[in-house]
């Protein structure tokens, strides 16, 4: 089902900083990430996870999603990007890890690592598109985006976009989860829905297939029961 949105709501969304996610991280309002592990995640696991590859699976603006857990138990090496210190954290206190945290060499940041030898997790903490190859130290195989796509503004998606073609390899598989949104007025003013918006922003550089639809979550609200609609993508970079 697709969630109802205001003019108003999606301008508001869209223009979110990093003090905003900073001031909801630390209030409170983002901490369900946790609760469980994304369905389409675990259903089309086997297009991330291969026998015959690394699996160095990228996972970005992670917060503290449990999928990075889940993940690295299937023997991935994970990485996040995560800008907001408590999101890092929380991930590994609430899921009882052991860590260090290390600063970035050459750029603003911290590294958050994982000192279990059976989990190998990283999250970069620190402005997403300063990342590079040569920080993390690879080519990622995959890229499990669910939610990242959607929070990143308009104005900036083409960016995002371009910066993630210079993390992966070649062969890389990349899966974007976004979650399905109408805008509810007659005009949208020139906003694109949810599946539109991947299309405009990755098919300049890459091939996209939709793959996969469906509600994905559903909670209480006001007394009411919402669900959250999801569409997964998959998607192939040009070579």
């Amino acid at each position: 089902m697709a969630q109802k949105m205001t003019i108003e709501e999606f301008n508001e969304y869209d223009s979110y900083t990093v003090q905003d996610w900073e001031q909801m991280w630390n209030g409170g309002e983002l901490g369900g990430m946790t609760t469980k592990i994304h369905p389409m995640l675990i259903k089309h696991s086997e297009m991330l996870i291969k026998a015959d590859c690394p699996n160095r699976v990228f996972v970005p603006l992670c917060g503290n999603s449990i999928d990075l857990l889940w993940l690295a138990r299937k023997g991935c090496s994970v990485v996040g990007s995560e800008i907001v210190a408590f999101a890092c954290r929380s991930f590994f206190t609430d899921n009882n890890i052991p860590y260090d945290v290390q600063p970035i060499d050459g750029i603003d940041g911290n590294i958050y690592r994982s000192k279990d030898d059976k989990l190998d997790i990283r999250i970069f903490q620190c402005d997403h598109y300063k990342l590079s190859s040569q920080l993390i130290g690879y080519k990622f195989d995959s890229v499990w985006d669910r939610g990242a796509f959607n929070s990143v503004p308009l104005n900036q998606r083409a960016s995002y976009v371009q910066h993630m073609s210079t993390l992966l390899a070649s062969s890389a598989v990349t899966l974007v989860a976004v979650t399905q949104y109408e805008i509810d007025s007659q005009d949208n003013h020139g906003i694109p829905g949810a599946e539109e918006g991947v299309h405009i922003a990755f098919e300049p550089l890459a091939t996209v297939e939709q793959i996969d639809s469906g509600i994905t979550e559903k909670h209480e609200y006001e007394g009411h029961e919402m669900e959250m609609g999801e569409t997964l993508f998959n998607i192939k970079f040009k070579n």
